[in-house]
């Protein structure tokens, strides 16, 4: 299987990392855990330099959540940590 590019120029699934759950590319940072940071009143700026990301790539998941609501809230209602 390969990697599936979305509308969102950082922003990929890889079926092989968290069954294809959307992240940013070339990490196994999932876009649920941006925004649960970015929820959690952590600045984008902060978040790039805690996730190793850059300031583009934390605006791109959250700009993907926007366009994405429903999706990425459920996986953060049913994805556990451990994934």
């Amino acid at each position: 299987m390969s990697i599936e590019r979305t509308a969102h120029p950082y922003i990929v699934r890889d079926p092989a990392i968290y069954g294809g759950e959307p992240l940013v590319e070339g990490t196994r940072t999932a876009v649920r855990h941006i925004i649960l940071l970015f929820q959690g009143d952590q600045d984008p700026e902060e978040i790039a330099a805690s996730q190793h990301l850059t300031l583009a790539q934390v605006y791109d998941a959250i700009s993907y959540f926007y366009d994405n609501e429903e999706e990425i809230k459920h996986y953060i209602r049913n994805v556990s940590w451990n994934s």
